[in-house]
């Protein structure tokens, strides 16, 4: 399942491109602002950015935006969104393992459980990209699924409905390799994703090594302290 991501997405959009409320994107934005001590002017890179949803508010308040999105479609769509908005955001297609900028960004986000899609040495690829973009103590924040958020809800099933079209996440957790490998059918349709969930203590690990530090972990977006069956894990580290 190593190159899962390429064609996945095109089920996901179906399902989650209205998974959260304006409010709740809101809420989330406030939250990152809060957390990373944004200010209007700073730049910003939302990577991987979606439906650039976050992008597009941050770009709202005042922030110097870019987005990064592989998928596009997706990036279609911010782009179209921005322009009908009349919003300067500097949307790129690119790969999140692969982005080359340096001392640039006040801020780098990786929101919405999109860290973990491939194997620990490209997933430290986007670390590494990511401390080579921040300027010296910029700020990162990841909101993540971790082994201490998903191991106490695990389900190996669940259904729903999606409009009129059933709904079906199958799941097994592979505790040798802490992989998670879910797949979604909706209706005839189906994809499969794997996804890597780290140890809280081995995320900061790797960040540290990366040249992070500073570090302070939420466990939700109304500030709670992260810990064992937390919902996420946010975690918010400075460029050393």
């Amino acid at each position: 399942m190593k190159d899962w991501h390429k064609n996945f997405f095109k089920l996901w959009q179906k399902v989650q491109f209205d998974v959260y409320t304006p409010e709740q994107d809101k809420e989330q934005t406030d939250f990152i602002c809060k957390a990373l001590k944004l200010k209007k002017e700073m730049s910003v890179l939302d990577v991987p950015c979606g439906f650039g949803r976050i992008a597009f508010l941050l770009a709202q308040k005042g922030m110097n935006a870019t987005g990064i999105e592989f998928n596009k479609h997706v990036l279609d769509f911010a782009k179209q969104n921005a322009l009908d908005n009349s919003l300067k955001i500097n949307y790129v297609e690119g790969d999140m393992r692969n982005f080359s900028y340096r001392n640039k960004f006040d801020a780098v986000i990786c929101w919405f459980g999109s860290f973990g899609y491939f194997s620990d040495e490209e997933n430290e690829k986007f670390i590494k990209a990511s401390a080579k973009s921040l300027k010296k103590g910029g700020r990162f924040l990841m909101d993540t699924h971790t082994l201490e958020t998903i191991i106490p809800i695990f389900q190996p099933l669940s259904k729903n409905r999606y409009g009129k079209t059933p709904f079906k996440e199958e799941r097994y957790l592979n505790l040798e390799t802490s992989r998670i490998d879910v797949k979604w059918t909706l209706g005839k349709e189906s994809q499969s994703s794997s996804i890597r969930l780290y140890g809280y203590k081995e995320l900061r690990d790797l960040l540290s090594k990366n040249g992070f530090g500073k570090f302070k972990a939420y466990g939700s977006i109304e500030g709670e302290k992260f810990e064992f069956g937390s919902r996420r894990l946010i975690l918010v580290c400075e460029k050393l």
